[in-house]
């Protein structure tokens, strides 16, 4: 009795860290905009930003889930960027990387991901749906701006990964600059299992059935760096903190690898993840602006 009784509370154990793993990727706590301007303000981030002219524009995905955001505008552009935040955080996250581009004379449309910031809570798919979201949002501009326009994309960690896997779909795309994603989900997860969580991997095979009986997708199939394979017209800035622990640099590595398009790697000493700008601004500017040179955008 008292082995099947340990059993038991063994198996119980494994259900429950299962779960909590299951929760922790799909259910992330949401960092209000007040909080997250409040910490981009303390890195002295903000800078001229508050003085732009700024629009709200919430757009709608294709299953009608409503993406808050704002259309920073530039007058006389017609170069913009759409920038995708990361993983629990909102588009606060976002100003930093829009100063770059509003200095390089972009209009800007910076917005939450699903289940963050201002939109309603659903649930995070870890790129899955916020792919589409990427997509559709890029849609709308490339429609309503034209095909003349130079419409590019950057995004960090979650945002980056969201962003590549978008390119599978979205071609004519002119630009990305991929800040810290991830390649494979299914690779990060078990380094999160084993070096974030302390657990065995094989735990996030519960989790990935979950997804599936309850969302319909499997998050051990979530490549981003599959998209290159579909995609070798678009140009790619990669960037990664050296000492990343939460998405290792090699993600990017690989990723660079991966592209068949033009392409350039910068790798950051001494950031850690979503750390780029903040350890090396000037030279964050310098990469972006060269790069975009690099491809004739500015």
């Amino acid at each position: 009795m008292e082995i099947l009784i340990g059993i038991g509370i063994v198996i119980l154990l494994i259900i429950a860290i299962a779960t909590g793993f299951y929760i922790f990727i799909t259910h992330p706590k949401r960092v209000s905009h007040d909080d997250a301007l409040k910490i981009e303000e303390s890195k002295d981030f903000i800078k001229d930003f508050p003085s732009f002219k700024k629009e709200v524009l919430n757009i709608k995905a294709r299953d009608g889930y409503e993406l808050h955001g704002i259309y920073v505008p530039y007058e006389g552009s017609n170069k913009t960027v759409i920038i995708t935040h990361g993983y629990t955080y909102n588009y606060e996250g976002s100003i930093k990387y829009a100063n770059v581009f509003r200095e390089l004379g972009f209009n800007i449309y910076m917005y939450d991901l699903r289940h963050h910031g201002y939109n309603k809570s659903t649930y995070c798919s870890m790129g899955y749906k916020e792919s589409r979201d990427v997509a559709d949002v890029y849609k709308y501009f490339r429609e309503k701006l034209g095909d003349e326009a130079v419409i590019g994309l950057h995004g960090e960690s979650l945002g980056a990964a969201s962003s590549i896997m978008a390119l599978a779909n979205i071609k004519d795309v002119d630009f990305l600059v991929a800040d810290c994603g991830f390649a494979d989900f299914n690779d990060l997860a078990r380094h999160l299992a084993k070096d974030g969580m302390h657990v065995p991997a094989f735990l996030f095979k519960l989790p990935v059935m979950l997804c599936l009986i309850l969302h319909g997708f499997r998050l051990d199939k979530i490549r981003p760096i599959d998209a290159f394979s579909e995609n070798k017209t678009t140009p790619v800035l990669f960037i990664h903190g050296k000492e990343d622990t939460f998405i290792p640099k090699d993600h990017s590595e690989r990723m660079y690898e991966a592209c068949r398009s033009t392409k350039r790697l910068c790798i950051f000493d001494d950031a850690n993840h979503a750390e780029s700008y903040f350890v090396n601004r000037t030279r964050y500017m310098e990469e972006v602006s060269a790069f975009l040179k690099d491809i004739g955008i500015i």
